[in-house]
């Protein structure tokens, strides 16, 4: 089967099977057919309505682009070489190809090895090595070698007394001086399974509380300071550690020790449970806000990703987070680098660059309506800037609504609403979007006040700075012709209530609806809003990487119920 796939597509990369055993020590069975297959079937990278078809976890986890957040952010040379041990389906080969000069990718599997062939069969920098990475005998050394979810499993591959600790000596004799090594691996003892998630290698609830005492398998992951312990004993002077959220399988924002999350929020983050929730005893959730507040975030975080050098400084970018639940075109990742610089990259390459210059055009049009924007200029196809010493005008909410000062909370919205008017000129009330899109909406002079000639979308205040008194405004990525002021209001008060849901509590959404005349046009917002988000959402991504999650809070109240027999 794989021999006559491999003829057909005639991929560019090299097979290397040499140190090939002709056996295959671990394996999902025939769903890994599936997804050769599937891999074969489609254009490389673009799995979305394939994984739809032919969706469960394993279709899922080896093909959704989403694998990739853990590293397009990283700072690889371009100049480089990089080993990927334990390539599986080429998740991540891909990205690093693209990235490097050359990538060498070493997996166990015959099978898995296959499909990331086909996957990077455009890839002419690859080379594939079929087999066990300790019985291989490496012709250079490398700059950077990864190792994502293979070191938890070294307690069945690697023969010696002191297996995890063995590996990690091997693979420090195949980096040059001054390279780097970097590791991702499950937390021991992160808060999904405090919560009571079954461990992600044994499938048992607090595996790893119980020290791998319950399943006798020969696999296992560490605490933060058993890792940083781990690490050093092996003889690497130096570490970073980059905590992904919700985890390294599937990122969407990486957290670093020099940049932890303020505050429960972490950019609204979704949480999975595989295979299930059903041994769930609290909401994930709803505890971080206190392990935030007792500084203890970097001991509870679900995964670690970690940097590691004999010589060189590292930790040189220090927060990413990736917009990749968008279509291809207008997908963004942003980073945060030591040096205070921040940049706005595409994660679909080309495809996405354009949507980069729309954004800096949209900024420089703001500027010439005379509102105050974030400076920042193009450099080598992205987005740069400086980062801001200053609150954004979120926490400055944030501040203001914890006051309980009714008065400032208002003062603040006035202003809000006083930018949006200022930034595009009046256009006919005739004109408006609403009356465009088939809604069956009835034109009326007075129902939406204010049609602006161009709607900045992105005038939310997680998206402004407040330095001095004055608010600056950034990451303007999108607009529409003809749009009511209210509508750029009403999706400005939307994204902060929907991320603080107690500041209802403080201050009512409806009050502020009241006060400046959105409650007549609610409705027809809230139809606009989804027409916009199905333009830039992908609806088949979203909905495949939300079906892990489930209702918690009725799991573990199940769960509870059980424990208790009530």
């Amino acid at each position: 089967m794989y021999e006559e796939l491999m003829a057909q597509l005639t991929p560019r990369p090299r097979l290397n099977l040499t140190w090939y055993q002709n056996k295959d020590f671990y394996s999902e069975g025939e769903v890994e057919d599936t997804i050769v297959r599937l891999i074969a079937e489609n254009e490389p990278e673009n799995y979305v309505q394939a994984i739809a078809d032919n969706f469960c976890w394993s279709v899922y986890y080896h093909l959704t682009h989403t694998r990739k957040n853990l590293l397009n952010w990283y700072p690889f040379s371009p100049q480089a070489s990089v080993l990927e041990i334990g390539c599986g389906m080429g998740a991540v080969t891909s990205m690093l190809c693209d990235k490097c000069r050359d990538v060498v990718a070493v997996e166990l599997s015959y099978r898995r090895a296959v499909g990331t062939l086909l996957r990077c069969r455009e890839k002419e920098n690859l080379e594939i090595i079929v087999g066990n990475l300790n019985d291989i005998a490496f012709e250079k050394k490398f700059d950077y070698i990864t190792l994502i979810g293979v070191l938890e499993y070294q307690g069945s591959y690697t023969g010696t007394d002191n297996p995890y600790l063995d590996f990690l000596k091997k693979v420090k004799t195949l980096l040059k001086p001054n390279g780097r090594l970097l590791i991702a691996i499950e937390n021991q003892y992160g808060l999904k399974y405090w919560c009571g998630a079954k461990e992600d290698h044994t499938g048992l609830p607090f595996e790893g509380m119980n020290q791998y005492t319950i399943s006798n398998k020969k696999v296992r992951t560490f605490s933060h300071k058993g890792l940083q312990k781990l690490i050093t004993q092996s003889g690497f002077s130096n570490t970073f550690f980059y905590y992904p959220m919700p985890d390294y399988k599937l990122p969407a924002v990486v957290y670093s020790e020099s940049c932890l999350p303020k505050d429960k929020n972490m950019l609204n983050m979704q949480y999975y449970y595989v295979p299930d929730n059903s041994t769930l005893v609290a909401q994930e959730k709803n505890i971080y806000g206190d392990i935030i507040d007792n500084g203890v975030f970097g001991f509870f975080t679900n995964s670690f990703m970690v940097e590691c050098s004999d010589g060189e400084a590292l930790g040189e970018i220090t927060f990413a987070s990736m917009s990749s639940q968008r279509f291809p075109e207008y997908q963004v990742g942003t980073r945060f680098a030591k040096s205070g610089q921040v940049t706005k990259f595409a994660l679909a390459g080309e495809a996405g660059r354009r949507h980069l210059e729309e954004t800096y055009e949209n900024e420089r049009a703001l500027e010439k309506r005379g509102l105050h924007v974030w400076e920042s200029r193009w450099e080598e196809k992205e987005l740069v800037s400086a980062y801001a010493e200053a609150q954004t005008l979120e926490e400055k909410l944030l501040e203001v609504y914890h006051s309980k000062d009714t008065a400032d909370m208002y003062a603040l919205w006035d202003r809000v609403l006083t930018e949006i008017l200022a930034s595009a000129e009046e256009v006919s009330w005739e004109d408006n979007i609403l009356y465009t899109f088939g809604l069956d909406i009835v034109p009326d002079k007075e129902r939406y006040g204010m049609i602006l000639k161009t709607g900045y979308l992105d005038m939310i205040p997680r998206n402004a700075f407040v330095k001095e008194g004055i608010i600056y405004w950034f990451d303007q990525e999108w607009t529409l012709e003809n749009v009511p002021a209210g509508f750029v209001l009403y999706r400005a008060l939307l994204r902060f209530y929907c991320s603080y849901e107690e500041a209802n509590q403080t201050l009512p959404l409806s009050a502020l609806a009241g006060r400046y005349g959105l409650a007549a046009g609610w409705r027809d917002y809230q139809r606009l809003e989804s027409l916009f988000f199905g333009v830039v959402t992908d609806a088949a991504h979203m909905a495949e990487s939300e079906a892990f999650c489930g209702d918690v809070r009725k799991a573990c109240l199940e769960s509870i119920a059980r424990i208790t027999g009530r």
